[in-house]
């Protein structure tokens, strides 16, 4: 699709689709944006804007419609995960884990192509280990909160996650929630955009500044490294395809262990009853079947389409060979 012939019903559907990435890669681990963005039909387009943006008033308004649409479904993911966690949490917890091991048998035949790569192996060893270590190197519920005052520190500690997470964008098949489970702060950042979107609140005015600041400099961050990514990842992609794919799994490797820590082990407010209980348990039966299938539903389109492609290979082989055999 061609920027420049976009028309105004066309920026509507990009802001729908980004209120659909943005409620995806924020509120649900296992589904990964990219991936979304795929199947939507506009990966390579917000790609190719980001990348040239400065190239073309088309690629800014493009951008843009698809920000705005991403940042509204992100808060309504903050609303709903909130609220959901302080009311049923281990409800909530087996959702979670029914769709990150629901997203895994995808992942999973990814990593066939590296099954002999020694760095493929190390590189998941590595980076899942390193992901769990250093959420456990947290102390317990440290990161229910951000800080009220965040020195430097914490500060470019924010602007290189934003970094790292921006990548979530750019190679499919890494999520923005697992991600952001692994390092151990996904409920503060969601209970941080509920707090600056609870206006009139009591208090409201106390934790704004210093959320802003967290926030501006993981936004500087986050457009800093997709602006980068978009430009060299996509090589990298192709280069090293196996080794991404096993980064990717290692992600969602370690996120179940996050989650169980963060969620259960860590958390003073979680609370179990018989209703949670079943309610967790079909929860997360449903969850997984329901990621189970549509990766499955994924993977069958996918084999279809490989398969026309093959077809009407075979009948344009035919056809010129029919009419070289009459001349």
């Amino acid at each position: 699709m061609d920027l420049k012939k976009l028309h105004k019903k066309d920026y509507l559907i990009t802001f729908l689709k980004g209120i659909l990435l943005g409620l995806v890669s924020m509120g649900i681990p296992g589904l990964s944006a990219s991936t979304i963005a795929i199947i939507l039909g506009m990966y390579v387009l917000v790609v190719e804007a980001i990348s040239n943006i400065f190239k073309s008033k088309y690629n800014l308004f493009f951008f843009l419609s698809y920000l705005f649409g991403y940042m509204v479904g992100s808060a309504m993911a903050a609303f709903s995960v909130t609220i959901l966690f302080e009311n049923f949490p281990l409800v909530t917890t087996f959702v979670i884990l029914g769709m990150i091991f629901g997203s895994m048998p995808d992942l999973i035949i990814k990593l066939k192509g590296g099954l002999k790569k020694a760095s493929c192996w190390i590189i998941l060893i590595l980076l899942t280990c390193g992901l769990v270590l250093l959420n456990f190197s947290f102390k317990a519920g440290a990161d229910v909160e951000f800080p009220t005052d965040p020195n430097i520190g914490y500060l470019i500690r924010m602007f290189f996650i934003g970094i790292i997470t921006s990548t979530t964008f750019i190679i499919p098949g890494i999520d923005f929630a697992i991600v952001f489970l692994s390092l151990g702060i996904y409920y503060s950042f969601m209970n941080m955009l509920t707090s600056l979107l609870s206006f009139g609140k009591p208090g409201y005015f106390e934790t704004f500044l210093p959320n802003i600041k967290i926030m501006g400099v993981y936004i500087l961050g986050y457009f800093i490294g997709v602006f980068i990514f978009s430009k060299l990842v996509k090589k990298f992609i192709y280069r090293y395809k196996d080794q991404t794919n096993y980064a990717s799994f290692a992600f969602v490797l370690a996120a179940p262990i996050i989650v169980i820590k963060n969620c259960v082990i860590d958390n003073n407010a979680f609370f179990t009853t018989t209703g949670q209980v079943i309610g967790a348990f079909i929860g997360g039966t449903v969850a997984l079947i329901l990621i189970l299938y549509l990766g499955m539903r994924t993977r069958n389109k996918k084999l279809q389409k490989n398969k026309n492609a093959i077809n009407e290979s075979n009948d344009i082989f035919e056809t010129n060979s029919n009419e070289f055999e009459e001349h």
